[in-house]
């Protein structure tokens, strides 16, 4: 079906790497596991490669609903900011809920230099073994414990940011409304990237980009069964933001995803729904890339400017916090 509808062509920045990504599905158990391994190579060897010099980091458990979680918190090692000035991050990883790790999507290390950031990022309960809300309540966990410990980990608790990609933005923005919702932990901004918001989409790009790799609309409709049940009882406004129908006293709000992205037009009305709803919301598109670009080709040119405008984003963030 898709290839019956017009699209625009994807980056040539990103072209060598797009045409080795493996088809991996994920609708059998077999399946999901091989796409876990294919994601398990995002390590923390992969991803702190070159930065010992700068960041320190330290892996800890913290306490969870089900038990501990596998954390790591990355610090710079010549942190010339005072605490009140530190900012914090929580990160959350992607990987459709089903697979990947706390190291997944971790590309901006560069903000703990960068911002003098404390960044923390936390394992989470996977589905199918566990559908939600078993991700997003070991998410609110960590966010609990950070800003519960903010003072030992040395960052101001009213600079408090979240951020993650795919699975990881769909999380981070639940967080938000599950915070405001719970009089929870005060967060600053959230960022989120190429976020999945809406399970109920039938939008122009899923037709548009179902078969482009490296995450086809199949995987998106297995994920929606094995996090989100059969017939959707596990969903809510949490698990599903986009279905939220109030949006008024969230956080100042980042979103980029990519034109080739399937869910790309999930993301604009998502924005357009913070807009109307009063928040302050930044939105950018990235010509011709697809779903995950920044986190496979990290060196192309647009995923630079990706990394960068989020970045600045983020300086415009804290300096007024």
């Amino acid at each position: 079906m898709s290839s019956q509808i017009p699209r625009p062509p994807l980056n040539p920045e990103l072209e060598h790497v797009h045409k080795a990504l493996p088809h991996v599905g994920i609708s059998t158990k077999e399946e999901l596991e091989a796409y876990r391994q294919f994601l398990g190579n995002f390590t923390l060897d992969t991803i702190f490669q070159g930065k010992e010099d700068a960041i320190s980091y330290e892996e800890t458990d913290i306490p969870g609903p089900a038990g501990p979680m596998k954390t790591t918190i990355f610090r710079p090692k010549h942190q010339t900011l005072s605490a009140e000035e530190t900012p914090g991050i929580l990160h959350i990883h992607g990987g459709g809920l089903t697979t990947g790790n706390r190291f997944m999507g971790l590309t901006m290390l560069n903000w703990v230099e960068a911002l003098g950031a404390t960044i923390i990022t936390a394992e989470y309960r996977l589905a199918p073994e566990h559908p939600q809300p078993a991700a997003l309540e070991d998410s609110y966990a960590a966010l609990q414990w950070m800003s519960e410990n903010a003072s030992k980990l040395g960052f101001n608790p009213n600079k408090l940011i979240i951020t993650g990609g795919s699975a990881g933005g769909t999380l981070a923005a639940g967080l938000s409304l599950l915070a405001r919702d719970r009089s929870g932990p005060k967060i600053c901004g959230q960022l989120l990237s190429y976020p999945w918001v809406n399970d109920r989409a039938q939008t122009l790009s899923r037709k548009q980009f179902a078969d482009l790799l490296p995450w086809v609309e199949t995987n998106t409709i297995h994920t929606s069964r094995y996090a989100l049940g059969e017939n959707g009882e596990y969903a809510t406004m949490y698990s599903v933001p986009a279905t939220a129908t109030d949006f008024s006293g969230l956080p100042p709000t980042f979103i980029d995803v990519g034109e080739a992205d399937s869910f790309r037009d999930e993301d604009i009305n998502f924005a357009s729904a913070l807009w109307k709803a009063g928040v302050p919301t930044e939105f950018h598109v990235w010509p011709g890339c697809w779903h995950g670009f920044d986190m496979f080709v990290p060196d192309a040119p647009v995923s630079r400017q990706a990394a960068a405008t989020r970045l600045e984003w983020l300086r415009k963030l804290v300096s007024r916090s």
